[in-house]
């Protein structure tokens, strides 16, 4: 193998994991789909991680949502298979909450996003 050939290769290789790891996120609400109770994004929202923090990404509108810590905890678990009995005891069980605010941001921001037609159940 020549070197334009490796080269080549690797960068054919690098692309190739680049679309594996954007779409194995889309697809984590697809495979989280089966739980009974289980809540989704929409097929039309992406959620994504940033070293500044979390976003969604609203595609038909091309609107973007900055996330609170909260808020990415509850899109984390939503992805993660969370229902709508479950996900205010799974972020308890994770975070210590000394102030209480969590379980009313995380029920007031899951009904924010099911007003703003961004999570399906």
């Amino acid at each position: 193998m020549s070197g334009p050939e490796i080269i080549r290769r690797e960068k054919i290789r690098k692309e190739m994991e680049e679309i594996s790891e954007r779409e194995s996120s889309d697809a984590a609400p697809c495979l989280n789909a089966r739980k009974e109770d289980a809540m989704k994004l929409a097929p039309f929202v992406k959620f994504r991680e940033e070293k500044f923090g979390a976003v969604l990404f609203e595609t038909r509108s091309e609107k973007v949502y900055t996330l609170s810590p909260t808020g990415a905890a509850v899109v984390r678990e939503l992805l993660a298979g969370a229902g709508d009995g479950d996900l205010v005891s799974r972020l308890k069980a994770k975070y210590d909450d000394k102030t209480g605010r969590m379980e009313s941001e995380a029920k007031a921001f899951i009904k924010d996003l099911k007003d703003k037609g961004l999570l399906t159940e």
